[in-house]
């Protein structure tokens, strides 16, 4: 049984649907398990990575820009009994960094919060917590979530996964939602932060003669073949019906998987998805 932290603070994705209108809202959890919100055209779109343990993945890149990085770092266990995968992937540490006005990071794992400036500081994933550094306001809920200011108009929230009794196939492990982007800026990039582009509006169209549940999706001057689906986020606490992408989100994302992948977790590139580049 996964313990879903649900503190005062801990249900990211219902604040997201409130607050964030445009542009839209984005989690990644699970397995990991991405979807993206476009309450506008009211089209919800996701997507799996399946990467290596050990990988660490480039979720929101505007260095340039914000001064902000996200990267996340994937653990891994064995796949159930039956499952078509050999492994399962999760987030097991995410990498706050922020450039402006001088460098400063926060590190969560599922047992700590590790806030890096001008003095280190180590937090217990238990305790509850408000601290700043820098441009980083760090606010920890004690075995529930993380929410990290940056700037005061950026707002991100790590969810703590804890499993009281996990069976081999199961491992504590972090979510990741956006939960204010308004300090982003247009050229942000990354496998979340590139869909925070008020503008952009998917459209679905059925395939004539296919199965209802297929369809095309039409993104960014891009056909996207789609399945719908649902994905439980939040620890499974709650669900969302979406247009599912394969293949690593292949068509959907800019660039290649490849593209994607930070050196390790405190990287802010200089690479196509890294620097801010188309």
């Amino acid at each position: 049984e996964v313990d879903r932290g649900r503190g005062p603070s801990s249900s990211p994705w219902m604040k997201c649907t409130e607050r964030c209108r445009l542009p839209p809202c984005v989690p990644a959890d699970g397995d990991p398990h991405f979807v993206v919100d476009f309450p506008v055209s009211k089209t919800a779109v996701c997507f799996n990575i399946n990467g290596e343990p050990g990988r660490v993945l480039r979720l929101l890149s505007d260095h340039k820009f914000s001064g902000v990085t996200v990267n996340g770092k994937l653990v891994g266990t064995p796949a159930p009994p039956g499952s078509r995968k050999r492994q399962r992937t999760y987030f097991g540490s995410i990498a706050v960094v922020a450039d402006r006005p001088r460098r400063t990071y926060i590190e969560v794992t599922p047992t700590k919060v590790i806030l890096d400036g001008p003095d280190r500081l180590v937090l217990p994933c238990h305790s509850s917590a408000s601290v700043e550094s820098g441009a980083l306001s760090v606010a920890l809920v004690g075995g529930s979530n993380v929410t990290v200011s940056v700037g005061g108009n950026v707002s991100l929230v790590v969810l703590l996964h804890h499993y009281k009794n996990p069976a081999p196939y199961q491992r504590d492990h972090l979510g990741f939602y956006i939960q204010d982007s308004q300090g982003l800026s247009p050229s942000c990039r990354g496998l979340l932060g590139q869909w925070q582009l008020a503008g952009v509006a998917p459209v679905v169209e059925a395939v004539p003669g296919e199965n209802p549940l297929s369809a095309l999706l039409k993104v960014k001057g891009r056909s996207v073949p789609v399945v719908r689906k649902s994905r439980r986020i939040h620890g499974g606490a709650q669900s969302v019906d979406c247009w599912f992408a394969k293949n690593n989100g292949a068509k959907l994302l800019d660039g290649r998987y490849e593209d994607y992948v930070a050196s390790h977790v405190f990287d802010t590139g200089e690479g196509p998805q890294g620097s801010n580049a188309a």
